[in-house]
């Protein structure tokens, strides 16, 4: 079997997986449960379950220390005050990702990622604010992520391997610009609605694509960072929308959005890396098939687009 065969093999599979999932970008949206202390003992609840777009939704039950009382969206722990095991039940073995965060009159944090395999949060022995759970949630979501990783890689396709200068120029401005707009309105200070940005990332991905399929000077083969500053603003909207889901609570963004941007750009770097290196390792082989990678990344995001627009045109 030939390279270039395995080749075309792999894309259309990957075509196929992608293209029969909803239109949506990342297929899991972690929840996010938060308790805020009151009064002494008594916290306020609110819980945005979890979202994933390639399983039926998780039915999922929270258990809380034997002596704290429900009551709707509020939790008693008089006199005792809070403390004990917090665990999400549920009966399915699907993927399950929701933050955990408690706030005490006293301003200490709990904080802690709760998952499938490990659904308690221990309030007595969790750590305070936990960047590393957030780093880790950036890096998922960005692997996860498909229009984002096809953008990146369509630039890698338009800009080439043979400039180390010239890449990290491009790479460099993409994050900047991203991180600029995911500051921006993770914060509040710039709300735009989140069809319209999507359906641009989409649109963004078409543009790479074809522009990776010639060689002409057009000014995103001159000035590849331009392109990547640009779109990449628009980039940032898409990861902000996805944390405004989360429903964070007031004063709980700053630091978590810090961190979470953190991992997201590790994960870029991740596959920035693996295609450089590919490129190195097979340059030769991997040169006649640019072509058909970009075809495909392009037939797919014209998918999203199309797709993006009717749900812009025909709002559920």
């Amino acid at each position: 079997m030939s390279l270039r065969t395995l080749a075309t093999g792999l894309v259309l599979a990957l075509l196929i997986t992608l293209g029969s999932r909803p239109a949506a970008a990342h297929g899991l949206h972690p929840g996010v449960l938060t308790l805020v202390e009151q009064t002494p003992g008594v916290f306020t609840i609110a819980f945005t379950e979890p979202v994933d777009t390639t399983e039926a939704a998780p039915r999922i039950e929270l258990v809380f220390p034997e002596h704290c009382q429900r009551r709707a969206e509020q939790l008693d722990c008089t006199p005792s005050g809070l403390h004990g095991e917090i665990t999400l039940r549920t009966s399915t073995t699907a993927r399950l990702r929701v933050m955990g965060l408690v706030r005490f009159l006293d301003d200490r944090s709990v904080e802690a990622m709760l998952t499938e395999g490990s659904p308690t949060l221990r309030v007595d022995r969790s750590p305070g604010r936990s960047g590393w759970a957030w780093l880790t949630l950036g890096v998922e979501h960005i692997l996860g992520g498909y229009d984002h990783l096809a953008f990146v890689i369509g630039l890698l396709l338009v800009v080439g391997t043979r400039s180390l200068r010239r890449l990290v120029t491009t790479i460099t401005a993409f994050t900047l610009a991203h991180s600029i707009t995911l500051a921006l309105a993770a914060t509040g200070l710039l709300t735009l609605a989140a069809a319209p940005v999507e359906a641009t990332i989409a649109a963004s991905v078409v543009l790479v694509a074809r522009e990776a399929t010639h060689e002409r000077p057009t000014l995103t083969r001159r000035a590849p960072w331009l392109v990547a500053l640009v779109f990449g603003l628009v980039h940032g909207l898409g990861f902000a929308g996805a944390m405004a889901e989360w429903g964070l609570p007031p004063g709980w963004v700053g630091r978590s959005l810090l961190w979470f941007n953190l991992g997201v750009e590790l994960g870029q770097l991740a596959v920035v890396v693996v295609v450089v290196l590919a490129v190195r390792l097979f340059g030769r082989r991997l040169a006649g098939l640019q072509p058909l990678f970009a075809r495909a990344i392009g037939g797919l995001a014209a998918w999203w687009l199309i797709a993006r627009t009717l749900a812009i045109l025909t709002p559920s």
